[in-house]
């Protein structure tokens, strides 16, 4: 047991980004990557950095999409529009012939703006853990201060929570 604690610690000193469910890396210092999506409603979003506000990307499959309103729902609560907040639905595993109908279920199902990532390639560029919700924290500058792996419980959003209004 020690020997995985020792080993879980140096491993988490030289790789800070990778994370386990329920596991926080702060203060990652990586570069964001810059990116250009459409959502649902084929309107296209460009992820360019600097930016005017702080940036919450929350990527999920379809089995990590069920994390994905526990972080979304107490980020829209208490920032509203003080913070850049985008769902990040990633589809590589969907064949291009359903596209359509995925498009349009997303259409019918969800109200507000979701990037749709069919080729995955946004994902592997933010090192996307797959089956679960990812959370990226990114300042102004573009620089990935924080990332979330896994669903949300109150723990880890008083966490986030403060990392945002540090960066506000």
């Amino acid at each position: 047991m020690r020997r995985r604690a020792f080993l879980t610690g140096v491993l988490a000193a030289l790789y800070p980004a990778l994370t386990t469910a329920n596991e926080v890396a702060e203060e990652t210092a990586t570069k964001a990557a810059e990116f250009q999506l459409k959502d649902q409603y084929e309107t296209q979003m460009s992820y360019q950095f600097p930016r005017a506000k702080v940036a919450v990307l929350i990527f999920g499959d379809r089995k990590g999409s069920e994390q994905i309103e526990g972080w979304v729902r107490p980020l829209w609560d208490r920032y509203q529009t003080k913070i850049d907040q985008h769902g990040i639905a990633v589809l590589s595993s969907v064949p291009a012939f359903a596209r359509g109908v995925v498009r349009k279920i997303f259409k019918n199902k969800v109200k507000y703006s979701v990037l749709l990532d069919w080729k995955g390639d946004v994902a592997k560029a933010y090192s996307y853990q797959g089956g679960q919700a990812n959370l990226f924290l990114i300042n102004r500058n573009g620089e990935i201060v924080l990332k979330m792996v896994g669903a949300a419980n109150q723990n880890e959003l008083s966490r986030l929570f403060g990392q945002i209004d540090r960066l506000l």
